[in-house]
């Protein structure tokens, strides 16, 4: 009986050369994920460094949105109080929502010359700010613009 028959002693083949650089190739690539993952690759670097200058650059971003913002609310803050010291100071809020004035305080009262004055499209929109009817001839418009502004 020979020793190659009794199955114990076998010796594993030799590998071929293309095999062996194979195997190389794979035991190199693990030995670089691994260094890779712990951080010790120029690549694993270079990826950290664009990493930090992209989170700087959207902090800057969001920090110039933030002002941005703050400093159109304020506009916005600022433009509602002068709107609110125009109109006289009304106490109720109504939620940011416009509101046609009412009564006679807003409207400018008009003299009987620059009334009969006025053009009929003039007098049509004197008459839609005062809440009164814009049907009629020119003379009717006067009319009635002129009632009103001596009944006030």
């Amino acid at each position: 009986m020979k020793m190659k028959d009794m199955g114990g002693g076998e010796a594993a083949a030799p590998m071929t050369r293309k095999e062996r650089e194979e195997k190389e190739k794979e035991a190199k690539a693990a030995a670089y994920r691994k260094r890779h993952e712990l951080g010790l690759t120029e690549e694993y670097k270079r990826d950290m460094a664009k990493l930090a200058e992209v989170k700087a650059r959207r902090a800057a971003s969001q920090a110039k949105e933030a002002d941005e913002k703050a400093a159109a609310e304020a506009m916005e803050a600022a433009r509602k109080a002068a709107a609110e010291a125009a109109m006289g100071g009304d106490d109720d809020d109504d939620g940011g929502k416009k509101k046609k004035k009412k009564g006679k305080e807003g409207i400018p009262k008009l003299d009987k010359i620059a009334i009969k004055k006025m053009k009929p499209a003039a007098c049509k929109e004197a008459l839609k700010e005062r809440g009164l009817d814009i049907q009629g001839n020119a003379k009717a418009l006067t009319q009635r613009l002129l009632d009103y502004e001596k009944d006030r």
